[in-house]
Parts: C-alpha cells; sequence; structure tokens
C-alpha cells in the first residue's frame, strides 16, 4: 500500500511538473517582455525578444481539434498585434501550440 501510494505521489509530481512547463518560453525568451493577446477567440502569449526582432507565440487557449493553417493564421494577427512590427515573408513557423516568427523591426 504505501509504495503504491508513493507511485502515485511521483505521478502527480511528474504531470504537475509538465503542465507547469507548458507556457513557459524558450531559454533564448526568458527575461523578455510577454503580452497576451485574443485573436478570434484565440488566445496566444507573444514572448519577445528585448533588442531583438524573434518571436515566439504560444497558443493558450483550449481548442478541440485545431488547423493548423487557422493557427498559423491568427498567430501572425497576434504577433503583429503584440509587436506593432509587421511579419518578415517566409519567417512564421510553427505548429498548433508553439509558432515562431521574425519581425521587421527591433523591439524595444
Amino acid at each position: 500500500m504505501k509504495n503504491a501510494t508513493m507511485e502515485k505521489f511521483a505521478k502527480i509530481v511528474v504531470v504537475l511538473m509538465l503542465v507547469a512547463g507548458c507556457d513557459s518560453p524558450s531559454p533564448g525568451f526568458l527575461g523578455g517582455s510577454v503580452q497576451e493577446v485574443v485573436v478570434d477567440e484565440s488566445r496566444f502569449r507573444i514572448f519577445m525578444q528585448h533588442g531583438g526582432n524573434e518571436i515566439e507565440a504560444h497558443r493558450v487557449s483550449v481548442e478541440p481539434l485545431p488547423s493548423l493553417v487557422l493557427t498559423l493564421d491568427k498567430a501572425y494577427r497576434a504577433i503583429e498585434q503584440a509587436t506593432g512590427c509587421q511579419i518578415v515573408d517566409g519567417s512564421l513557423r510553427g505548429d498548433q501550440a508553439i509558432i515562431l516568427a521574425e519581425v521587421d523591426c527591433l523591439l524595444p
């Protein structure tokens, strides 16, 4: 019984650690600024590097089976809204959860 309790506790700790890290930026974006933007009911956290032009966007809204094309379109608009800059052609890439891009201006 004691062994089963410890195993259950260990599983809960692992799950909590994984969930806590889901909305953390990549190491290159730590210490930068973050802005939350909603586009067509999709919520994004936009991570920006100070003095840089690279962006990391996380879709944090729960959506059943989100379309990659629609998610990238919404992320595109969210990034431009958050930064006030245009996305560099061909730089938008990612999946339904994490999107990366470069913008045409340096961020303060």
